[in-house]
């Protein structure tokens, strides 16, 4: 449903666009005002939409939240193909593939959503842990063929986490400015090393 200048409500042409304009909605507000700042009202009047076709949709606020941190399978996707490729490949692969999920706005939307608001909501937090441990690093560490996968794949992805949040979320000037091909080139090798290198050995 719309909301016209008479206030008058309608739906909107299009399959499913009702939907998504309010979940792009909903990721916006939630980003910009945390999850108790955000209100029903302001997603509704942000998405043009009917607060009751919002109810429709998703229930509540909570139901709201959940479709609005829910990230798209596509991007775990992503991550797990790098390790069908030869092993000298690796650093530069995830390094592009991790960038390239930030750099699509229809994954990128969600993944900036969940990891702005796991700051502030226990909710939030638990989804990014869950894409992070059951559908990125549990899988991926069953095809690296190194030894304690688990920590290596854990040190990588947060190495990747702290270039994103520079780079798209504070969008620090110096981050901003390499392209991804840039990037891949100044950080793969170290997510490499993270992968394949040889790891210190305990006490050192």
């Amino acid at each position: 449903m719309t909301v016209d200048a008479n206030g008058k409500t309608g739906r909107r042409p299009g399959p499913g666009s009702s939907r998504q304009t309010i979940l792009d909605a909903a990721r916006d507000q939630f980003m910009q005002h945390g999850y108790k700042g955000a209100t029903m009202r302001a997603i509704a009047g942000q998405a043009g939409a009917d607060p009751n076709l919002i109810r429709h949709f998703f229930g509540d606020k909570d139901g709201l939240f959940a479709a609005a941190m829910e990230l798209p399978p596509q991007a775990a996707a992503t991550v797990l193909a790098v390790f069908d490729g030869p092993i000298e490949t690796w650093g530069a692969g995830l390094t592009r593939a991790y960038l390239s999920i930030w750099e699509d706005p229809l994954t990128a939307a969600p993944v900036r959503a969940t990891l702005v608001s796991a700051f502030t909501n226990d909710q939030a937090l638990e989804r990014l842990r869950e894409f992070l441990i059951s559908v990125a690093l549990e899988p991926a560490s069953r095809r690296l063929t190194t030894s304690n996968p688990a920590l290596r794949l854990t040190v990588s992805m947060s190495h990747l986490m702290g270039v994103a949040l520079t780079r798209y979320i504070l969008q620090a000037p110096p981050m901003r400015a390499p392209s991804v091909d840039e990037l891949v080139a100044l950080v793969g090798p170290t997510i490499q090393n993270y992968l394949t290198g040889p790891l210190p050995a305990p006490g050192e």
